[in-house]
């Protein structure tokens, strides 16, 4: 805290060390001209200059007191992760006024902490209550697959396997939901559920296209893929960059045109020093005005409110996903033209880290 300041934050009591002393000065002339004397300048001049001397020492030694507690005050203000727990370090209150400050700063800490404390407890039991009922969920969700497989081979009525066949589309997304809602939980522990490792991305998405080959098969969709080379590798995690590719496969398929053998064009290129994996459709796109918002979480937008299984959560978590990755993510769309993401990815990004 410069002086300025510190003068400033006492103009008060300048003031009214000034009015006293005119008030002083104004008493002894009254006194001198009663008793009938002649008024001296110099006495008055004199106690002028006592006044002043007088207020110039008091606000220097009160300057003295409060220039290390202030000056602390504003290092601390410019402190860019401020706790309390370094306020109390180096705060060090030389009135009882600055001392009364500091105890109800500690009482509020407390209180605070505190209820922060039941937050994160809270947080931590919910966490775990969606990660167990996920596991559990997820056992259900595999034999009801098991016992649709098991029906298809058994029952040649037609009805029946159509049935069966709607029944295992809402297993599949009763299934993707889950891994959303189990991605999302675990997304808050990102840190501690992350291992970088060189990926072979070709290999990997060859294994998304693997894992996705029903939907292809049943919707007539055709995966191309593209490449220049036959290895590109990239430092990342498997299983969350698995995740986030899959979550856009799954995107282009559900918004392809079903059933008329369109594409969905895998292309894997190196350009400068990063690789860029596009995934193309020739889908219904997205509007003009939905193309900001859809790495927003919970944004459906006008194709997602006639997809019943869009919750608006798929390419939030992969913006997320991709970011904390150290990677890139972008789209862009035309209208009943198609889609394309971008993943962009310098090759020791997560490695660095």
């Amino acid at each position: 805290m410069n002086l300025l300041s510190f003068i400033k934050d006492r103009l008060y009591f300048i003031f009214y060390t000034i009015l006293l002393g005119c008030l002083l000065i104004l008493t002894y002339v009254l006194v001198i001209l009663e008793a009938g004397n002649q008024i001296s300048i110099s006495n008055i001049f004199y106690m002028i200059v006592l006044s002043i001397f007088m207020l110039l020492l008091f606000l220097a030694i009160d300057y003295i007191r409060h220039y290390r507690f202030l000056n602390q005050i504003v290092r601390m203000k410019q402190e860019p992760s401020l706790t309390f727990e370094f306020v109390e370090i180096f705060m060090n209150p030389v009135t009882k006024e600055q001392k009364t400050w500091i105890e109800l700063f500690q009482q509020m800490n407390q209180a605070t902490i505190t209820q922060l404390q039941e937050q994160i407890k809270m947080k931590e039991q919910y966490e775990l209550l969606i990660h167990q009922w996920v596991h559990q969920m997820k056992t259900p969700v595999s034999v009801i697959s098991l016992l649709i497989q098991e029906g298809k081979r058994t029952f040649s009525d037609e009805s029946m396997k159509g049935f069966l066949k709607e029944l295992g589309e809402e297993n599949d997304r009763f299934r993707r939901g889950l891994e959303i809602i189990l991605h999302g939980a675990r997304l808050q522990r990102f840190s501690e559920d992350v291992k970088a490792e060189p990926i072979d991305l070709i290999n990997l998405v060859k294994q998304v296209i693997n894992e996705e080959k029903k939907q292809f098969i049943q919707r007539t969709i055709y995966p191309k893929l593209e490449t220049e080379n036959e290895n590109f590798q990239v430092h990342s995690d498997r299983k969350w960059l698995h995740f986030a590719i899959s979550q856009v496969v799954f995107n282009a398929l559900k918004y392809s045109r079903q059933g008329v053998g369109d594409t969905i064009t895998f292309s894997i290129k190196e350009k400068d020093r990063d690789i860029v994996l596009r995934i193309t459709d020739q889908g219904i796109g997205i509007a003009p005005h939905d193309l900001k918002r859809v790495f927003d979480p919970f944004f459906t937008g006008e194709n997602g409110r006639t997809q019943q299984e869009s919750t608006g959560m798929g390419l939030y978590l992969v913006k997320e996903i991709v970011n904390r990755l150290g990677h890139r993510v972008s789209i862009q769309s035309t209208v009943s033209e198609g889609s394309t993401v971008q993943f962009l990815f310098n090759t020791n990004t997560l490695h660095e880290r």
